[in-house]
C-alpha cells in the first residue's frame, strides 16, 4: 500500500509539472514566438533515475543466528538511490544497450540491547545502534522501447547485469562499534546486481510538454518505472544485499 501510495504521489507530481510547461510553452507561443516543430527529437545518449524502495538485508543468510533480525527486527527500511546510464548502441527494431552506474542508501536502527544480570537499568540505555549500507553498482543495461518508438505502446520493459559494491558500517551511539578485539564495525562486501522492470512513458499525458522539454532541455522521454532488483554479496562477509521491488522517475536525454 505504500509503495502504490508513493508511486501515485510520483505520477500526480510529474503530471503537475508537465501540465506546468505545456501552459508556459503555450503562453509563450501566443505571445508571438514561432511554435516549436514538431518532428524536432534532440539526439538521446544517456538515461538518469531517481530511484526508492523498501530494503530488507540478507544479513542473515551468511551467519548461523538470525542477528539482523534479532537486533533490528523484520521492519520495512527504504532506500534512496541514483542511476545514470550511457546507451552505447541502438539495436533497430528492439532499443538501446549500454552500460549503467548506481549508488544508494540506507540505514536501520534499533535501540542498543542491554544483557541480564548486567547490572545496567535499561531505563538507562537511551542511545541506539544502526547499520548503514551505500551500495555502488555498475550494470550492462537493455531496454526495448520499439513498443513505443514503432507501435505507440508507452511500456519499455528492461533489463540489467553486473557487479555490485557495498560499503556498511555499524554505529554503536557513540561512534562506530568495535568487537572485543578492537576491530571497527565497517568493511566492504562485493558481490552481484541484477534487475528487471518496465517504464511508463509519461509524455503520452501531455505530449506538447515533451516537445517543449526536448527542444528547450533536451530531456526525450521521461517515464515512471517499477522494477525488481536483485542484489547479493555471498561467502565469508556480510551479506547487505535485497531482493526487493522499486519504483521512481526515469529521463532519457
Amino acid at each position: 500500500m505504500k509503495r502504490a501510495l508513493h508511486a501515485a504521489g510520483a505520477a500526480a507530481l510529474t503530471a503537475l509539472a508537465t501540465c506546468t510547461v505545456a501552459s508556459v510553452s503555450r503562453a509563450q507561443d501566443d505571445d508571438g514566438e514561432q511554435p516549436r516543430s514538431k518532428s524536432y527529437v534532440s539526439p538521446q545518449n544517456w538515461a538518469f533515475e531517481l530511484r526508492f524502495g523498501p530494503y530488507s538485508p540478507k544479513v542473515d543468510d551468511n551467519t548461523f543466528a538470525p542477528v539482523y533480525d534479532d537486533f533490528f527486527g523484520d521492519g520495512t527500511r527504504f532506500m534512496f538511490g541514483l542511476e545514470v546510464d550511457w546507451q552505447a548502441y541502438r539495436i533497430p527494431y528492439l532499443g538501446s544497450i549500454g552500460a549503467g552506474l548506481g549508488w544508494g542508501y540506507t540505514q536501520m536502527t534499533a535501540n542498543n540491547l542491554v544483557l541480564q544480570n548486567s547490572g545496567v537499568n535499561p531505563a538507562d540505555v537511551s542511545q541506539q545502534s544502526s547499520l548503514n549500507i551505500m551500495p555502488f553498482y555498475g550494470v550492462a543495461v537493455l531496454r526495448v522501447d520499439t513498443f513505443a518508438r514503432n507501435f505507440h505502446v508507452p511500456l519499455v520493459p528492461y533489463g540489467k547485469f553486473g557487479v555490485s559494491y557495498a560499503m556498511w558500517w555499524v554505529n554503536d551511539g557513540l561512534g562506530t562499534a568495535t568487537n572485543d578485539a578492537g576491530k571497527k564495525g565497517r568493511d566492504l562486501s562485493a558481490g552481484t546486481q541484477a534487475a528487471v522492470g518496465a517504464m511508463f512513458l509519461l509524455d503520452i499525458l501531455e505530449p506538447d510538454a515533451a516537445r517543449a522539454a526536448d527542444v528547450d532541455a533536451g530531456v526525450n522521454n521521461s517515464y515512471i518505472f517499477f522494477e525488481w532488483s536483485m542484489s547479493n554479496y555471498p561467502g565469508n562477509q556480510m551479506n547487505v544485499g535485497s531482493n526487493n521491488w522499486v519504483t521512481g522517475l526515469a529521463f532519457e536525454i
